[in-house]
């Protein structure tokens, strides 16, 4: 089972756009999969899901959180499932870095961390906080 991310926007982010963004930096849409895309290098990859609208069912503490840490409240979010392989965790991050470049954003790594880019900037590329 592949580790999970959530990528939180503090901007109207739309599933089309940020699918662009994932064809930007090499990866491709996969609308006939479980995932709407998918960026891999080898046999890194990561899975990218983008909600049609920015569901209801967030906890109002995790949303509050996420204001907190963002300045602004949650508008959108993706969902990034991150195979095991060495090395995939970095590749999020590139995902990441392209769309930290456009929008305001946040990760929650869905094990009780909650981090800015700046933040995650300071792991090694080997010791990213996205697998718990």
């Amino acid at each position: 089972m592949p580790d999970g991310v959530l990528v939180i926007f503090a901007d109207p982010v739309q599933p089309d756009e940020f699918l662009d963004l994932v064809e930007e930096v090499g990866g491709e849409r996969t609308p006939d999969h479980w995932a709407n895309g998918r960026l891999s290098r080898g046999w890194q990859h990561v899975w990218v899901t983008v909600p049609p609208d920015c569901n209801p069912y967030f906890e109002p503490e995790d949303l509050e959180q996420y204001e907190k840490k963002m300045g602004a409240p949650m508008l959108t979010w993706a969902q990034l499932a991150i195979s095991s392989a060495k090395g995939s965790n970095a590749l999020a991050m590139e995902l990441i870095e392209a769309a930290a470049r456009r929008w305001r954003l946040i990760v929650d790594n869905d094990h009780g961390g909650v981090f800015s880019v700046e933040e995650l900037r300071a792991f090694p590329p080997d010791r990213l906080p996205f697998g718990g």
